[in-house]
């Protein structure tokens, strides 16, 4: 287990407009080991959005349309927090490669299927396809199972939601700014500046012991 995620690769900050609210950003770090990384997702019927925010300072955020008919209302809320975990992973594995990272999840369904796909399993959320997308891309979910599966140091535990902790928070204030944008009631050129904004103030948080716990 020695081995690198085959797939971790340089991220590509990027800000879309209306159909899809796309940033990823990085603000100063906390400075600990190992790496923490917050994700969270927020799931309406028809739009779902997600955030993530890592003590070494990566952070964004992620919202597009999702058709309803795609999965159940229960995996497609799985497969958003998945989604999450998957984009800022990719984040933080390019920026720290070989450091250990701890992913704090707070849906016991997705962290099921985590610790599953450590131990070599391929089960997928109910109605979840893994066929090729466009272009000949995989899945997101099957790039994020192999993360599990072959890179090493990454462990990945349940956060309890809503219970003060500051980088679960940020994450999902992040998911639910990303669904306003897409809606409308938060201007996309705002994105940029809010994101950093709030990513700071819970790393501040996080460094002075806010941890929740």
């Amino acid at each position: 287990m020695g081995r690198r995620s085959p797939l971790a690769h340089a991220p590509r900050p990027a800000l879309r407009g209306r159909r899809q609210v796309h940033f990823d950003g990085a603000v100063k770090s906390v400075g600990q080991a190992p790496i923490v990384l917050a994700t969270d997702a927020s799931v309406s019927a028809d739009k779902v959005g997600t955030g993530y925010l890592a003590t070494t300072g990566e952070t964004g955020l992620r919202a597009h349309d999702y058709p309803h008919y795609l999965t159940t209302p229960r995996a497609r809320v799985v497969v958003t927090e998945l989604r999450a975990v998957y984009w800022g992973l990719r984040r933080v594995l390019a920026a720290h490669p070989g450091r250990s990272v701890e992913v704090r999840v707070d849906n016991l369904d997705a962290l099921e299927l985590l610790h599953e796909w450590q131990r070599g399993g391929d089960r997928m959320p109910d109605g979840y396809e893994t066929r090729l997308r466009s272009q000949g891309r995989r899945p997101s979910l099957v790039k994020l199972q192999m993360y599990a599966e072959y890179t090493p140091g990454l462990t990945f535990v349940h956060e309890k939601a809503h219970v003060g902790n500051p980088l679960n928070e940020a994450a999902d204030s992040l998911a639910k700014l990303g669904l306003r944008s897409l809606r409308g009631r938060v201007p996309v050129t705002e994105i940029p500046r809010l994101v950093p904004l709030w990513a700071s103030g819970a790393l501040t948080e996080y460094r002075r012991g806010g941890d929740g716990g």
